[in-house]
Formats: structure tokens, C-alpha cells, sequence
């Protein structure tokens, strides 16, 4: 499958092209395969192409440390993704194949460069018909963190909203 890898942490240097990326299936019931149609890039995959969060990261992959030091690699970066349902799930319910979704994909996992992702249906949603897949995927991680600011550190709900009447 093509897609844009690092094999290690770094600047732009570590990024490299491939067209033997390995293609994603589903482990779980409640996944989908997603074929990319646009991806977004944000400061956090410049960062995580730097190595930060690494760490962590590699706890959330592996949380009891079964596989060695390095197995997120080669990494595919890109969080934003809108493309169109390939395969799904036996569990999956709200999605079919062919269906137009739209995502911000959690850093734990493989991103957006790539030809395919797979994603948990919980990590989707139906893209607007009115956005082209390139508007819609510079939306979702962008969104995320607005939405994260004005209710986490803003304290914003709907029982403090200024609209109230």
C-alpha cells in the first residue's frame, strides 16, 4: 500500500515514501477500513515526526510492553482523514461500505497518508454532504481542539451558555 512513513524520529529528513506500507485489517468488530480520499496534516504530526510524545504513545500501542522498543515503526503520520467506508466490522451497525465519513485519527494509531486507515466506527462520523473530502479533512483534529479549549479550559456547557433564553 503507498504511503509516507518515518522509520525513526526526526526532521523532514526521516519522511519516506513507500509502496509496500503495510495494509491495515481488522482486528477488532467495531472497526472499519477507510480508503483515503484526503488527509490533513497538523503541528501534531510535526511533532510526532520529532518524537514527542513518544513515550506515552508506546504505552497506549503496547500497554504491557510486549513488543520491543521501536514497533510503531515505520509510523504513518496524517490525523485528519475523509474518505469513503471500504470494509466494516461485524459489530459495526451505523456505517456501511461506500459511506462517506470523516476523522480525527487518535496519535496512537497509523494516520492519514496512506491509502487505506483503519479506524474504531466510535472514531467516525458521516462527512457533510455540502464539504468536498478536502474541506472535510481539514476539519476534524482542528475542531477537536477548538471544541477541547472552549469546554475543558473555557468551562463552557449547555447550562452556562450565553444564548440561553
Amino acid at each position: 500500500m503507498p504511503a509516507w512513513v518515518i522509520d525513526k524520529y526526526g526532521n523532514n529528513d526521516v519522511l519516506r515514501f513507500t509502496n509496500n506500507a503495510r495494509f491495515p485489517i481488522i482486528d477488532y468488530p467495531n472497526e472499519v477500513i477507510v480508503k483515503v480520499f484526503a488527509a490533513g496534516l497538523n503541528p501534531l504530526d510535526v511533532s510526532m515526526r520529532g518524537g514527542y510524545g513518544s513515550a506515552t504513545l508506546a504505552l497506549k500501542r503496547d500497554p504491557l510492553n510486549i513488543t520491543q522498543s521501536g514497533s510503531e515503526f515505520p509510523l504513518i503520520l496524517g490525523r485528519d482523514v475523509s474518505g469513503v467506508v471500504m470494509e466494516c466490522g461485524l459489530d459495526v451497525k451505523y456505517f456501511r461500505e461506500r459511506d462517506e465519513v470523516w476523522a480525527a485519527i487518535p496519535p496512537w494509531k497509523q494516520g492519514s497518508l496512506a491509502e487505506f486507515v483503519v479506524l474504531n466506527a466510535n472514531e467516525i462520523s458521516h462527512k457533510p454532504k455540502s464539504m468536498c473530502h478536502a474541506e472535510a479533512a481539514s476539519i476534524p483534529y482542528v475542531a477537536t481542539t477548538a471544541w477541547s479549549a472552549l469546554v475543558n479550559t473555557g468551562g463552557l456547557s449547555k447550562d452556562n451558555c450565553a444564548n440561553k433564553r
